[in-house]
This record gives structure tokens, C-alpha cells and sequence, in this order.
């Protein structure tokens, strides 16, 4: 590990250093990383289809190495994460949360039902506000669904 960290910092210098070259001259090292970075695709490409038809566990397990994974996904030869729809439902939470809280209230996630139903509580003022549908409706379901588009119905739940 130590190498590689050694091998970030040097790739940082060498950034820093090309950062005060005229463009001219970056032009031409930004060209032949270009070119390098285009090989090192081509070559991973051929090793990611001739290693795939081998061993489909081999591979797994290569990806699975931070380093080979993140070099992989700077080539886009692998799909970056996605959070899951738990971690997507908390952004979306924490997206209307300060405004809630701004009239004292607040929302938690009670459950998930899949495929597509969402259960929250309403908590401080929001749970008795006389305009605690507008509140659901028109803030947090908004917001679940555009973090969520496969939930269709967002259930209150004392």
C-alpha cells in the first residue's frame, strides 16, 4: 500500500509541475497522457474479455481490490456504485428535514415495503398540523420520488 500511495503523490507533482507549463506545452504532456490512457484502456478491455471467458470468479475477485477497481472505473470499464434505495430514501429525507425543522418538526423513516411503498412518521409539530398532507404530499413524497422514482406511495404512520 505504501507504494501506491507513493505513486499518487508523484502523479500529484507531476500535475502540480504541468500546472505552470505554458498551454503549448501542456497541450503536448495532456496529449501524451491522452494516448497512454487510451492504450491502457484498450489493453484492459482485451485482459477484462479474455480473463471474463476464463473465469467469471477470477474476475469478481480482481474487481474487487480497491486499486484495480478504482482504475477500472477511471476508464469506465466498470459501473460506479449506486447507493442502495435505503441510502437514497435518507437523502431525500435529509433534503426536507431543515425546513421541517424550521416549524419544529421533523420525519423519520419507519420501513420499507417493496417493491414500492415507503412508511414514515410525521414527528414534533408536523405530526398534529392541520396542513401536515400538504407537508407529506407536497414536500416529502416529492422529494422521495425524485430520489426514488420506484416508490409510488409514501404511507404516514402514527
Amino acid at each position: 500500500m505504501d507504494d501506491l500511495e507513493e505513486l499518487v503523490k508523484e502523479i500529484s507533482r507531476f500535475e502540480a509541475i504541468i500546472a505552470d507549463w505554458e498551454e503549448s506545452q501542456r497541450g503536448v504532456a495532456v496529449g501524451l497522457k491522452r494516448a497512454i490512457e487510451t492504450l491502457h484502456k484498450e489493453a484492459l478491455t482485451r485482459l477484462i474479455k479474455s480473463v471474463k471467458q476464463e473465469s467469471m470468479p477470477a474476475l469478481k475477485n480482481a474487481v474487487a481490490d480497491k486499486v484495480v477497481y478504482g482504475v477500472l472505473l477511471y476508464h469506465e470499464l466498470v459501473k460506479p456504485p449506486q447507493p442502495s434505495l435505503e441510502q437514497r430514501l435518507k437523502a431525500a429525507i435529509e433534503e426536507v428535514r431543515p425546513n421541517l425543522k424550521n416549524h419544529h418538526g421533523d420525519v423519520e423513516l419507519v420501513s420499507i415495503k417493496l417493491p414500492d411503498t415507503v412508511e414514515i412518521r410525521l414527528m414534533g409539530t408536523c405530526r398534529n398540523c392541520p396542513t401536515s398532507h400538504l407537508t407529506l404530499s407536497q414536500g416529502i413524497e416529492q422529494a422521495i420520488q425524485t430520489y426514488c422514482p420506484e416508490i409510488k406511495h409514501v404511507m404516514a404512520v402514527k
